[in-house]
């Protein structure tokens, strides 16, 4: 998750995308249906859900990198070229997504440790939990490297795509493009062909080239290429057409299956020459996407909440998609009001205090 499912859509005087808002918005729902209907997630693994069709929603992910990708490009359009770009660039990103994984993070060890006890550390090295923290893949004791929070894997990826960023923003806009993907390209190939050491093997996934689809998106808007209104609604119709023919794709080719209908979707939105005014429901969904990186987090939190309490007095398995349902409502609800009371504010006085540094 990303500055894409971190505050608006702009920064550097470019304003606000509403259409990538709502995409955002689209994005988390993905991953939390994923979640709610087919896992209940917990954070020593998880159990099995009502239902077994909604895999597609694990596709948010894809969606929130193309989002990324664009999203990096766009606000950044005055830190192109200048000296102190990386270091301006970089400090944002983490004012951003840094506060609330960590406190989500420190909620989560805390949890494991009050639930199972000593069983954190039949599955964490104080280095692997250290690791969480510094957005770095290290293996747990089970030897996979995925953080305490098991979400965080996807940030593992922001941040390294963060750090490549914050290098090529020293060069203009098309130069810095150019070198990332060629980078990124480059790393998946070696990736496919050696067997590199941790973290290079865990950044060697393909699933890379999804941020590089958004930059070139953003790299076509920038240089004022747009779609007619016929063209837009056509690249975004082939984008859902794209999604349902690949509902389970190999994972292998996850960057083709999933990525490329993303790609297509994003384009259909930032590119579309017409301009879309949102009514209340657009707005609705303009929060929610606002709180989207909110939502992303903090949802498998809200999940042991709804059996703890809720389920204590009801029997879910004759129901199984009531129980979805609460979970659904509790973490969109739960999501905003971390957004509203934690994040926003949080960020905003982090964002003050660079600015005054």
């Amino acid at each position: 998750m990303a500055e894409s499912a971190v505050g608006g859509i702009g920064g550097g005087g470019s304003p606000t995308l509403k259409s990538i808002q709502v995409l955002r918005a689209v994005a988390a729902f993905g991953v939390l249906t994923l979640h709610a209907a087919t896992e209940k997630v917990t954070f020593l693994g998880g159990e099995p859900g009502p239902f077994r069709n909604f895999l597609l929603g694990a596709a948010g992910v894809d969606l929130f990198f193309v989002i990324s990708g664009f999203v990096m490009v766009y606000s950044s359009e005055s830190l192109f070229g200048r000296a102190d770009g990386p270091r301006k660039f970089f400090l944002r990103r983490l004012a951003r997504i840094a506060p609330l994984y960590w406190a989500v993070t420190i909620a989560i060890i805390l949890y494991i440790y009050a639930v199972h006890g000593r069983v954190l550390w039949d599955i964490y090295t104080p280095a692997s939990l250290v690791a969480s923290f510094l957005f770095w893949p290290y293996p747990r004791v089970d030897g996979y490297a995925f953080p305490v929070h098991l979400l965080g894997w996807t940030l593992n990826f922001e941040m390294f795509f963060y750090a490549v960023f914050a290098a090529a923003i020293l060069m203009p806009r098309r130069a810095a493009i150019a070198v990332i993907v060629v980078v990124f390209a480059a790393l998946v190939t070696l990736g496919r062909h050696v067997t590199l050491p941790l973290p290079f093997q865990f950044w060697a996934n393909s699933i890379i080239l999804e941020f590089c689809y958004g930059m070139v998106i953003a790299l076509l808007y920038r240089e004022g290429v747009r779609l007619p209104r016929a063209a837009a609604w056509a690249l975004g119709a082939a984008a859902v057409a794209g999604f349902a023919a690949a509902a389970t794709p190999n994972s292998e080719w996850r960057v083709l299956f999933w990525g490329l209908p993303s790609a297509a979707l994003v384009a259909s939105c930032a590119l579309s020459e017409s301009t879309w005014r949102p009514g209340p429901a657009g707005r609705f969904f303009g929060l929610l996407g606002d709180a989207s990186y909110s939502l992303y987090l903090v949802h498998p939190l809200t999940f042991p909440l709804v059996r703890w309490t809720i389920g204590r007095w009801f029997d879910f398995s004759s129901v199984p998609w009531l129980y979805a349902a609460i979970a659904y409502a509790a973490a969109i609800a739960a999501s905003i009001v971390c957004y509203l009371m934690f994040e926003k504010p949080i960020t905003r006085a982090l964002q003050r205090r660079l600015k005054r540094a």
